[in-house]
């Protein structure tokens, strides 16, 4: 089963994430700090859930955007 790195920024201490657990945040194994929500596929997101999302995502985010004209 695959898994991701997610370095926690409280400690340091980087923490494997099964990919099954993609979209949950989780808890650091060493200081119990929160981590992030760990997202490796992209996330479809509309006008109406855009914001929403980044103002309630503390990890870093890409975003690209597309238009049909």
């Amino acid at each position: 089963m695959p898994s991701y790195l997610v370095k926690c920024s409280t400690c340091g201490t980087f923490n494997r994430v099964p990919a099954e657990k993609e979209g949950v945040p989780g808890q650091c194994g060493s200081c119990h700090a929160g981590l992030p929500a760990l997202y490796v596929h992209p996330l479809p997101l509309t006008d109406a859930s855009f914001d929403p999302f980044i103002a309630g995502y503390e990890g870093p985010v890409l975003a690209e955007f597309w238009a049909p004209w």
